[in-house]
């Protein structure tokens, strides 16, 4: 009985186990199951909030475009050089007929036509159509007749002669987030088939045929997957991500390998392709992908990567530059076009055979494209060589301004900003020029070429101490009529070596035609005169000062004398001649011995305390006499602005460095329209400016004349103390120039005056940077003109007086003056 019920006991037994086993395998599947269950809805309710408005183009921060900044709409007229109008022409990228002159028959084309001196002939250009915010340009062909260098006429397409053209404005940076990424926004019917064919051909095939996971493409890669991991096929690991679920990836999921993020970007695409369209999703996948790096920024999307590698917009790339772009998303480092190009190269035919065998390209079109070589442009330094200071200067005004807050890197804005490009570069090359030369005379070394790379290791052959010596300068160029600021200048070698960096020496990023405040020596007086000419006038340009040792009270309890530039003294001298030649002594008396006025403080002084004021200026004025000579700390831009102030006939415009922001859209967001107040009469004015052209003609700042400079101009120097700040401010009719020179420390010296020191930049920026129609100041109806003696300031007697002594003075109608010259009889 116990031989026969063995087997019966061992069946029974086997049963029992695997029984077992399948109640555990079902409690493992259940187990599973609920933890599966689990995972999916914990991670669906992860991403049931995830607002996919984000994907929405205005409302997404996630579209971080960067920042465009522009220069203004340059406008050549008649009387310009050749030579500007040819290198701007240069700078915007038209194209040369080689051929002698034909009018251009292609828009961005120009020809030329000159006799053997090269500075006269014609001048044919095709303009480009272009946009501004206000006034889009159309293009049309333009013929120009070259005269002594000098555009003698323009005509259009019709023969009709015009005044002017007008030229696009330079792009002249890039300011991008602090991540340094790039994007530009295009619409899908902009982006080639082939492009689009390249794409789906390799990162997803059944794009239009899924419902965001692509189920027959998971089973495809797993199959791969496994007979690769058995040693049955070679190759690389497949992965099975479609578009959308790399879009799921980009904007709201990390990118690393997890498989509850794996999950999520799978619940996640379903959601999105329910509520976007196919070509909805995929113009916004390729709006965000990653495409690389080009020099320091990211590249996102195909219209920046197009414009960066290829230097064309995504409608113009061939076959195989649109496989390259399609073959560099499964790895942007490894098939990077830049860094990896062999790489890249035969990625990109991967892509081509893959094209062809979906059939988005033939078998001819493959064969050309895998013959062509990779070329890309190569990438350049995404800080701007040029304007440095302005653009430093415009983005600090943009992170001021509420409206923007928030939107500068993430909504494409372009910026107009009223920068002249021409005269930027003017302005650059002559300030490091006279620098350069000033350099020399201080160092006594002839060799010394400028600022060195430094070794800190060796010392720096036949050159100054860059450290202890290291002469700096600010310019600053405004358009009177505008307050437009066109050139600015806050100091040299703003790329200086890293050497000078790293030990603190003073940054070039400091902006001295704005941000430092030094004093300006006689350059304030032109402030002072014109509230003595002011009405009523308490002197006209032939009052007599006396000029001879001097002293009052400065500040309170202290006596104050001041000295003229060489020690000595003139005796009496006219309003005129004490401007011309700086005299100090008689500017202070003309100033501070003036009838009490309000607070018992002399009239004189109040009145330039609130002229300076209603000019624009708005650093503190000490009220002391000292005022009179320049002793109030000002910034080289403000005191440009209220000689703007003279040019305009009285009228202070307020400096403006951005004209317009706009959007991707177009839509403008931010306008500064010009604004103008009348501060000063236009007689006073043009009284200071007839006194002022003096000052170049006759006075301290004759060099200017000496150098070249033809056009009716006024201006002043100024220099302080022990030469530590060397100044000139002048103007012509359409653009007010400052120019300051010293050292960062104040205690150290010129050793030249302004008339030594800044002068000379601001007649060579005067003579290569000006540019229209030579014109004289306008002669307001309430000045007169008569014939004095210079020496005595009365009216010229005829016979008696030196021809010597004589010129032709401007006065204010009714306060000419009224007796004869008696000291000659």
């Amino acid at each position: 009985m116990t031989h026969s019920n063995q087997p019966r006991t061992i069946l029974q037994s086997i049963l029992a186990f695997f029984l077992l086993v399948l109640l555990g395998m079902l409690m493992l599947t259940f187990i599973g199951v609920g933890f599966v269950g689990g995972v999916v809805l914990a991670s669906w309710q992860s991403i049931r909030d995830v607002r996919l408005e984000q994907l929405e183009y205005r409302q997404a921060d996630t579209w971080k475009q960067h920042l465009e900044v522009y220069s203004s709409v340059c406008t050549v007229q008649r009387h310009d050089s050749i030579d500007f109008l040819l290198d701007k022409l240069k700078r915007l990228a038209y194209e040369e007929n080689e051929q002698k002159f034909i009018k251009p028959s292609a828009v961005g084309q120009y020809s030329v036509a000159f006799d053997a001196s090269g500075k006269n002939g014609r001048i044919g250009i095709y303009l480009r159509d272009f946009h501004f915010p206000r006034g889009d340009r159309l293009a049309y062909r333009v013929e120009l007749t070259v005269r002594d260098g000098k555009i003698e006429s323009i005509r259009n397409d019709d023969g009709d002669e015009i005044l002017n053209f007008d030229l696009q404005p330079e792009l002249i940076n890039e300011i991008y987030n602090e991540g340094g990424e790039a994007r530009e926004i295009i619409q899908l019917v902009k982006i080639p088939n082939n492009l689009l064919g390249a794409f789906l051909a390799v990162e997803d095939k059944r794009f239009y045929a899924h419902w965001g996971v692509d189920l027959q493409g998971i089973l495809r890669a797993s199959i791969h997957n496994v007979r690769l991991y058995l040693g049955q096929v070679k190759g690389t690991a497949q992965g099975a991500s479609t578009i959308t679920q790399q879009l799921t990836r980009n904007i709201y999921l990390s990118p690393e390998r997890r498989i509850l993020r794996k999950i999520k970007e799978a619940l996640l695409a379903t959601r999105i392709e329910s509520g976007f369209s196919k070509d909805e999703i995929l113009e916004r996948y390729l709006n965000l992908i990653n495409l690389g790096r080009y020099g320091s920024r990211d590249v996102l999307g195909v219209q920046e990567a197009a414009k960066s590698y290829f230097g064309k917009p995504v409608w113009e790339l061939e076959i195989h530059e649109c496989a390259t772009l399609a073959g560099i998303p499964k790895s942007p480092t490894r098939y990077s076009p830049v860094r990896y190009p062999e790489r890249s190269k035969e990625r990109r035919d991967l892509v081509l055979g893959l094209m062809r065998r979906a059939g988005y390209i033939t078998q001819a079109e493959y064969e050309t494209s895998v013959k062509q070589p990779l070329v890309v442009e190569v990438p350049e330094s995404t800080q701007s060589k040029e304007a440095p200071n302005f653009l430093d200067y415009i983005h600090n005004q943009l992170t001021r301004i509420p409206d923007l807050e928030g939107r500068l890197y993430n909504h494409g804005l372009k910026v107009y900003t009223t920068i002249d490009m021409s005269m930027q570069k003017v302005a650059e090359s002559v300030v490091a020029d006279h620098l350069r030369t000033l350099d020399k005379d201080l160092s006594g070394s002839p060799d010394y070429r400028g600022l060195p790379d430094y070794d800190e290791n060796r010392n720096n052959p036949g050159g100054i101490d860059p450290i202890a010596n290291y002469l700096q300068a600010g310019l600053v160029a405004v358009e009177p009529q505008t307050g437009h600021v066109k050139a600015m200048v806050g100091g040299r070698d703003y790329f200086m070596p890293r050497w000078f960096r790293d030990r603190g020496i003073p940054g070039n990023f400091f902006n001295r035609a704005v941000q430092a405040q030094r004093q300006p020596g006689s350059a304030f007086k032109p402030i002072v005169f014109a509230a003595m000419l002011n009405y009523p006038p308490l002197a006209t340009p032939a009052t007599v000062i006396r000029d001879e040792p001097w002293f009052t009270e400065g500040e309170p309890g202290k006596r104050w004398a001041p000295r003229n530039y060489g020690g000595g003294y003139e005796g009496e001298v006219t309003l005129r001649r004490a401007l011309e030649k700086s005299i100090n002594i008689a500017s202070a008396r003309l100033m501070w011995e003036t009838p009490k006025g309000k607070g018992n403080r002399p009239e004189g002084l109040n009145r330039t305390l609130a002229l300076a004021k209603r000019m624009g200026i708005q650093s503190p004025l000490p009220p002391y006499p000292s005022l009179a000579l320049g002793s109030a700390d000002l910034t080289l831009i403000e005191l440009t602005a209220a000689y703007a102030t003279f040019a305009n006939k009285g009228v202070r415009t307020t400096p403006i460095s951005i004209q317009y922001v706009e959007d991707r859209n177009e839509e403008i967001l931010v306008e500064n329209q010009v604004e103008r107040e009348q501060v000063l009469d236009e007689n006073i004015a043009y009284l200071m400016t007839h006194l002022m052209a003096g000052v170049i003609q006759n006075g301290t700042g004759r060099r200017a004349r000496l150098m070249g400079l033809k056009r009716p101009a006024a201006g002043k120097t100024g220099t302080t103390n022990d030469y530590t700040d060397a100044w000139f401010v002048g103007y012509i009719q359409n653009l007010a120039v400052g120019v300051w020179v010293g050292f960062d420390d104040p205690q150290k010296s010129t050793k030249r005056e302004g008339a030594r020191a800044a002068l000379p930049i601001w007649a060579r920026f005067m003579l290569d940077g000006a540019r229209g129609p030579v014109t004289d100041f306008h002669v307001p109806s309430g000045i007169v003109f008569r014939e004095i003696d210079k020496t005595t300031g009365l009216l010229k007697y005829e016979g008696k007086c030196p021809d010597e002594d004589i010129i032709r003075e401007a006065f204010l109608v009714g306060y000419e003056p009224k007796m004869l010259c008696d000291a000659h009889e």
